[in-house]
């Protein structure tokens, strides 16, 4: 199951460029089980309101440079652009092939910082163990703080930073600090607490 849920990981990066909600992987690990699960899910995160959200209003360069900068945290080379933007715009391919090759050709530095923000976003959906750190990290304002902490890995240095899970824990706190009623993105304070 441990493989399971690093791959639906490895898909909230890459398509979203943030860690798993504890929800989403108990469902998506138990979906990727299944026969149809891997193809199903991929298609399911291209095709997701969080996804297109995200990509609205992109060209195909643009959004290859989006993948690029979630699986490796820097710009897509301008040969790569081409090539996918080329295949995208011709409609040889979807995005979803895009994501998945781009993803599984990683080598190098490029390789370590993807497997680097994919541990990182195992250990922060570990640590958002707690009722109310589960609820706090739904809906965008949390997904930004989460994907901007993600986005900061570049390399082995920023990897180390982010792995320390004192800072995944702080991290969690800070999305902790205000909590999200369901179907709304503005806060509800505690009482008695200053927001800010």
């Amino acid at each position: 199951m441990a493989e399971l849920s690093t791959q639906v990981q490895d898909l909230y990066v890459a398509y979203f460029g943030r860690p798993a909600d504890y929800f989403g992987l108990q469902y998506w690990t138990k979906m990727a089980a299944t026969p149809s699960g891997f193809a199903g899910m991929v298609q399911a995160f291209a095709t997701s309101a969080e996804y297109q959200g995200m990509v609205s209003g992109m060209d195909n360069r643009a959004l290859v440079d989006t993948v690029y900068e979630h699986l490796f945290g820097r710009a897509a080379e301008t040969a790569g652009v081409d090539y996918w933007a080329g295949l995208l715009d011709s409609k040889v391919i979807s995005i979803a092939d895009v994501v998945t090759s781009v993803a599984s050709g990683a080598q190098g530095l490029d390789n370590v910082v993807f497997q680097d923000k994919v541990q990182t976003a195992e250990i922060f959906t570990d640590h958002v163990d707690q009722a109310n750190e589960r609820l706090a990290y739904t809906g965008a304002n949390a997904n930004t703080l989460a994907h901007d902490y993600l986005a900061a890995i570049k390399d082995e240095a920023s990897a180390a930073y982010a792995l320390d899970p004192a800072n995944i824990d702080a991290l969690i706190a800070k999305i902790s600090t205000v909590i999200y009623t369901a179907g709304m993105e503005e806060p509800v304070h505690l009482v008695g607490v200053q927001p800010g």
